[in-house]
């Protein structure tokens, strides 16, 4: 899989020298954060982007060429309490709701942004687990896309759960049996040269 740039952003990676910073939009069920992996404040994309601190990192980040789930961890810290609260409270705060993270390039003699920054990251927000030390947060993201609790084509449904969604339909009826019989099934080719 390839990564989408722009003309502004592929200007700046040829430049002979420049400076990169990560930023992390995290989007809460009570507001969104939005990070930087810089050790100041960011302006970029219309928003201030808040310093994570020295120790704040995104994971490493990859790319499927078939489509399979990615994962990426965000290590959190210096950032202020009221994101520390929301990332280790309740975890339908952040649970299954949108992060994203961007690649920004930056100008090595004026060091501000060079170009529009690049997507690199789409996904939601997993799990959260405190750290080895206790002022870092690492965030567990995955892509949305292949989540059993959310894309109901990776689920084997069951009677019961066709059930609950589309009451007195039988399709699914027979699919519990089906699976667990071990009735060898014939071709009628075959039956009619047996006969």
């Amino acid at each position: 899989m390839s990564i989408e740039t722009n003309a502004g952003f592929e200007q700046a990676a040829a430049a002979p020298s420049y400076g990169a910073l990560m930023l992390v939009e995290m989007q809460f069920r009570s507001g969104t954060a939005r990070l930087t992996t810089w050790p100041t404040n960011v302006t970029a994309m219309g928003h201030t982007w808040t310093a994570m601190g020295t120790m704040g990192r995104v994971g490493d980040l990859h790319e499927s060429e078939d489509g399979a789930e990615e994962k990426l961890d965000l290590v959190l810290s210096g950032v202020d309490d009221s994101l520390h609260a929301a990332v280790l409270g309740n975890p339908g705060e952040y649970q299954d709701q949108p992060v994203a993270v961007w690649l920004a390039l930056l100008d090595a003699q004026t060091l501000q942004l060079s170009g529009a920054p690049a997507l690199r990251f789409s996904g939601v927000m997993d799990q959260a687990a405190l750290s080895g030390n206790k002022d870092e947060v690492t965030m567990h993201c995955r892509t949305a896309t292949y989540d059993v609790r959310s894309n109901p084509t990776g689920l084997r449904y069951s009677h019961a759960q066709h059930q609950a969604e589309h009451p007195g339909e039988m399709l699914f009826q027979y699919s519990e049996s089906l699976v667990s019989d071990t009735t060898v099934w014939v071709s009628a080719a075959f039956q009619r040269a047996r006969g």
